[in-house]
């Protein structure tokens, strides 16, 4: 069952990653303006970066890396996507304090207590429930004493306008999401995440 869900994810995002554009990746032919209508509002949310170390999930072709590096003092960027890596890379490569690494989330496996700040954009979403929660133990582990874990989904709704011949996503409300992500602690159980924050992006309330 593992198998096929990541078949399936894998098939999904090889229709949509061919051309590695913005418009590909968030699946919306409006994409190059939302991008920059969103970008500013969700930079504005992060706490202060200077002299962390980064961990980006989902990184995609780097609407986020280039910013992230900007301001902190080291970014590693993970995809699920050859293509999405190559894209980013030749966009960003030139800083000297970016990696990029192309894996699956679902089976990356990162040095504990390695990084001071975790941000994911429109990944959980893409995960079943057991992947997520599987993730979020090994993100705990990533994660140094005091660290911060920074997601954004979809959360009621497909977003985008793009044709899809199918849709894997899953879209989980909020309270969803906390439950998940606060239910889960490491094997010692002596700690896991709290939610600070909830909040909607302004921007696409705003355009849709």
């Amino acid at each position: 069952m593992a198998n096929e869900v990541r078949q399936t994810m894998t098939q999904f995002w090889e229709e949509h990653s061919r051309d590695a554009t913005v418009e590909e990746m968030m699946l919306d032919s409006s994409a190059a303006l939302l991008s920059k209508e969103e970008k500013p509002e969700i930079i504005s949310l992060l706490p202060c970066l200077d002299g962390l170390n980064v961990l980006e999930l989902g990184a995609g072709i780097g609407r986020y890396t280039g910013h992230l590096a900007k301001l902190a003092s080291q970014v590693t960027a993970v995809d699920f996507m050859q293509n999405f890596i190559d894209k980013n890379r030749e966009d960003n490569g030139y800083r000297g304090n970016i990696t990029f690494l192309q894996a699956d989330v679902t089976l990356l496996d990162l040095p504990n207590e390695s990084y001071d700040f975790i941000f994911s954009n429109w990944l959980f979403m893409y995960l079943t429930d057991e992947e997520l929660a599987a993730l979020t133990r090994k993100m705990l582990g990533w994660l140094r004493p005091g660290g911060y874990l920074f997601f954004r989904e979809s959360c009621f709704f497909q977003s985008g306008d793009c044709e899809r011949t199918f849709n894997p996503t899953v879209y989980r409300t909020p309270a969803r999401y906390n439950h998940l992500l606060t239910s889960v602690t490491l094997k010692s159980g002596d700690y896991g995440f709290e939610i600070v924050m909830s909040k909607s992006v302004q921007t696409y309330i705003k355009v849709r």
